[in-house]
């Protein structure tokens, strides 16, 4: 199958479900960085744009980008003019990514059933990545009861990574997302868990440290394997959704 069949019938495919959102995560407050990793350089654009425009490459009905520290300054530097993009200012983003989550989530609740949930400094991730792990939970949605919640996530070499896709988000229990791990033991109890083997590295790839910067930045501009060994260690689970 050539790649503009391929295209194609992944087009119609995300515009017929128009019940999946794209929610990207990135209110943190870049401690490690030292600087906010939303607003650094990354080929001509800030970081968070960079990944913000990848996601709308794709037909999603709609694309949040849940922001909280320096939220004022990162709206004002990066500009999107698509009407399927909108901001949501996370005021609770010093208690953990979960406060994002959520506020993501309860964004989009009684419009969507579904969301495919981006990391803000994960500019690595392939699209033809992205596109798998859709068609992967469109069939999970497909094969269960409508209701019943489903999770599918990418990982690469033995280590989970993202975007997650939470399907039928309303039938899960979120009462004990807290912090930056709560989301492990919650969608612990979704019965159906996908875990997706992908040869993409830029799925575990994220950009805590001006180190891990300069590394993704020589992956990204300078001719070279992206399939090379560039995991060093198992990362931190960001999601908690091991």
């Amino acid at each position: 199958m050539s790649s503009g069949n391929f295209e194609n019938r992944c087009r119609k495919v995300l515009t017929m479900e128009t019940g999946v959102f794209a929610l990207i995560l990135a209110a943190g407050t870049s401690s490690r960085m030292g600087t906010p990793k939303q607003l650094l350089e990354w080929g001509g654009m800030p970081l968070l744009e960079q990944v913000i425009r990848k996601t709308l490459a794709f037909p999603f009905p709609e694309v949040v980008a849940v922001v909280g520290h320096r939220e004022k300054e990162i709206r004002r530097l990066i500009r999107i003019e698509d009407h399927r993009f909108r901001w949501v200012v996370n005021r609770d983003y010093d208690a953990g990514q979960s406060t994002s989550l959520l506020s993501g989530l309860a964004s989009g609740e009684g419009r969507y059933h579904s969301a495919m949930v981006f990391l803000g400094d994960q500019p690595l991730i392939a699209e033809e990545t992205i596109r798998q792990i859709f068609e992967s939970s469109l069939k999970q949605l497909h094969t269960f009861q409508e209701s019943e919640p489903i999770v599918v996530r990418p990982c690469f070499r033995g280590i989970p990574g993202h975007p997650v896709f939470l399907g039928n988000v309303r039938s899960m229990n979120l009462a004990g997302l807290k912090g930056d791990c709560g989301a492990k033991e919650v969608l612990r109890t979704v019965r159906n868990r996908t875990i997706l083997p992908v040869e993409d590295p830029g799925v575990v790839l994220d950009i805590d440290t001006p180190q891990a910067y300069k590394s993704a930045l020589r992956l990204a501009f300078r001719p070279r394997d992206r399939s090379s060994n560039v995991i060093r260690g198992k990362h931190g689970d960001r999601m908690g959704t091991e």
